[in-house]
């Protein structure tokens, strides 16, 4: 009976196997590795949100001299005194041509167009906004698909760990120096580990679709395996985190360009009191021959003056709100990088922590406990304590790694900037 149900778990066992190797021939390129440096500059060339803000900017600076340009003139043909029921304009007593333009107020233009260019600056920087959010997006997930491969490289290398005991196990058994349950437990460790390396591989393909997507690609696009992360400490201070911030912050640097803006917006709200010009040209040609020309300029006058002063109201409340906001972003930016500046270094210790003194004693502790287990002098509950341990102890290294990577994307989306190999870029 024991014979036959340890033939049935090891055909169980099997066809895990196949499943996970057949699933990995299906979705893997002859093992390529897709680097994050071909991924960030895929996206910034191909994402279609990024795409959009780049030609949204683009329009905006094109507005600037529009805003700086004087309306188009106006031509005009005048003929007068046709003779009743005869539509022939060529038999009119009088034909005049001429040309007006409206000329606003020197210096409204001028305005005008420091508006528009605080605007399109402002548009420029939201690009820059959606890029960094975009690329961080990518960086993080590309950390998780980093953390989902070492996840499933280890549940691997642990299942094959426990198929190996397994086999002790059983001979063992057979001399009696182990017991049913221990040949069983083995095997049933054995099985979830290859559960566990099913279930990361589905998560993977979850990933996968989201990177293809952040890269401007279909779902279903073949991507490569990702490299091996190593993370590479930022060198800069928390103050020198702080000033980077203020400094490029992209929405920071949106609300500054809105303060400026709304400042010259007040200044061309002043304006309005101001008079813009008619200039009008006129030649007439009779047909008794006096001809003669006309010269006229007209001007506005802003006889209803509470639109203008009203104006001007909206115009200071709207610039003592955009300042407001700009501080109230530039606290909370610096709050942000502040959270995640911290978490950056207690990874850092964490990582350092597992890699030299938590990682190490733990796979020599499976080995001595492996050697006690073949020689009878450690049963079987305390080998899978330590494999298990091992296992966890693996499993959340790669984490604390992923973990940096991540938060090191979401600083560089707030501080404006990216770091590469520790420091600017």
């Amino acid at each position: 009976m024991i014979l036959l149900y340890n033939k049935v778990m090891k055909i169980l066992l099997k066809l895990f196997l196949i499943f996970v190797v057949s699933n990995l021939c299906i979705n893997r390129v002859s093992g390529e590795t897709v680097f994050l440096q071909v991924l960030v500059d895929a996206a910034k060339q191909n994402n279609p949100e990024i795409i959009a803000a780049k030609e949204k900017w683009a329009a905006a600076k094109s507005k600037i001299w529009q805003e700086k340009t004087w309306e188009n003139p106006l031509v005009f043909i005048d003929w007068q005194k046709v003779p009743k029921n005869d539509f022939d304009l060529n038999n009119a007593e009088e034909k005049m041509y001429g040309i007006s333009q409206m000329v606003p107020f020197p210096g409204k233009l001028e305005i005008k167009g420091k508006i528009a260019r605080y605007e399109a600056e402002k548009t420029e920087w939201e690009y820059r906004e959606t890029e960094l959010e975009i690329l961080s997006d990518l960086k993080i997930s590309y950390a998780m698909y980093f953390y989902i491969n070492k996840s499933i490289e280890t549940y691997k290398q642990t299942s094959e760990i426990m198929n190996n005991f397994s086999k002790v196990a059983e001979s063992k058994y057979v001399t009696g120096k182990a017991s049913q349950g221990d040949v069983l437990r083995a095997q049933l460790e054995a099985v979830k580990m290859s559960n566990m390396v099913i279930t990361m591989e589905q998560e993977k393909e979850t990933v996968k679709a989201e990177l293809n997507s952040l890269i401007g690609k279909n779902a279903d696009e073949v991507i490569g395996e990702p490299e091996e992360l190593t993370p590479k400490y930022i060198k800069n201070n928390w103050d020198e985190i702080k000033k980077l911030t203020v400094e490029n912050n992209p929405e920071i640097r949106q609300q500054n360009a809105a303060v400026s803006k709304n400042k010259w917006a007040k200044k061309m709200s002043y304006t309005e009191f101001l008079p813009d010009f008619d200039l009008t040209y006129r030649k007439r040609k009779m047909e008794m021959g006096n001809d003669s020309q006309d010269f006229m300029l007209g001007f506005t006058v802003p006889l209803w003056f509470w639109k203008p002063l009203l104006n001007v109201k909206e115009m200071s409340s709207e610039l003592k709100m955009a300042e407001s906001e700009s501080k109230n972003m530039e606290l909370m930016a610096i709050y942000q990088a502040k959270e995640i500046f911290v978490k950056l270094k207690t990874a850092e210790r964490l990582i350092e922590l597992y890699r030299t003194s938590v990682l190490p004693p733990a796979e020599q502790s499976l080995k001595v406990t492996e050697s006690s287990y073949r020689a009878d002098r450690e049963d079987f509950l305390n080998l899978l304590d330590s494999v298990r341990t091992l296992l966890d102890f693996q499993l959340e290294y790669y984490k604390y790694i992923s973990q940096y990577h991540q938060n090191l994307a979401m600083l560089e989306k707030i501080a404006g900037t990216e770091f590469i190999d520790g420091g600017l870029k």
